[in-house]
């Protein structure tokens, strides 16, 4: 037997354990369950993965997309959702006119972890785009090109 065939399926195995799988919401914990139904009544056509020590559920209420990451007793560990930049607070998007002139905003996210709100956007020009956070108080937290 050749050796080729045997390390790519041992490497095929490693990797499709370490990744996120997808699960029935009838076979997760049921504090899990109770949590994202509770703190997301209207949520629609929910998605469910789990990877090691956490859940991840995937939803849209009222058309936008909610990513939320709980742990096995219930906790929401991270909430991920896709916001309007309408909707982004003054001192963020202020801080995007001064810092970074020549983009736009084509994507917008907030995300809050551990009670600490950000805001992840997307930046465009003409020579690319750029991911960069910033506090709900207009500051810069990472800046990380595409």
């Amino acid at each position: 037997m050749k050796p080729f065939p045997f390390i790519l399926i041992f490497i095929s195995g490693i990797i499709s354990t370490s990744m996120a799988q997808k699960i029935a919401e009838n076979q997760l914990p049921a504090p899990v369950v109770t949590a994202v139904h509770t703190q997301f009544p209207t949520a629609k056509d929910i998605k469910w993965e789990t990877k090691k020590d956490h859940f991840k559920a995937a939803f849209k209420i009222d058309k936008r997309e909610h990513d939320v990451w709980i742990d096995k007793t219930g906790v929401v560990t991270k909430h991920k959702e896709d916001f309007p930049k309408s909707e982004l607070p003054d001192a963020v998007k202020k801080q995007v006119a001064a810092s970074f002139k020549e983009y736009t905003i084509d994507d917008a996210d907030k995300m809050e972890t551990g009670g600490v709100v950000v805001y992840q956007l997307k930046l465009k020009d003409s020579k690319g785009e750029r991911k960069v956070t910033f506090a709900s108080d207009g500051k810069i937290q990472e800046k990380n090109p595409d």
